[in-house]
């Protein structure tokens, strides 16, 4: 599972009965700050089977899932914009969790390796664009 190596995967353990992807989502922005810390926000269409019980009572269509990379060890961006439909492929090697995001064309946008990847936040999200 991409989140098996990440710190708060409990969340995704506990929320969702393990089953939250992160294919085809949309990349919503991506924040450089504190240093050498990454934040990045992905929007996903795709709904678990299972979501949390405070969650029924809310109008959404999609999750956004908030990942923050702390110690970053190489960072490399190259392309026009954000808001695009991705697949990110994640990989932990030793101590270092690495990122790769292509855009819809298959062109390399970023990539990155950073000594942990964080999972953020989880939370319901209402897209207008998608009703």
């Amino acid at each position: 599972m991409w989140f098996d190596h990440a710190n708060g995967n409990e969340k995704i353990r506990f929320m969702f009965n393990n089953e939250l992807s992160i294919e085809r989502v949309e990349f919503e922005n991506i924040l450089f700050y504190d240093l050498s810390k990454v934040r990045i926000r992905f929007n996903s269409k795709i709904i678990p089977t299972t979501v949390p019980e405070k969650w029924k009572g809310v109008n959404f269509n999609a999750i956004s899932i908030g990942l923050v990379f702390i110690g970053l060890k190489q960072l490399t961006l190259s392309g026009e914009r954000i808001g695009f439909e991705c697949s990110p492929e994640l990989c932990h090697s030793g101590n270092i969790t690495s990122l790769r995001i292509e855009d819809e064309r298959g062109v390399q946008f970023m990539t990155l390796s950073a000594e942990a990847m964080v999972i953020d936040s989880i939370e319901p999200y209402l897209d207008q664009r998608w009703r």
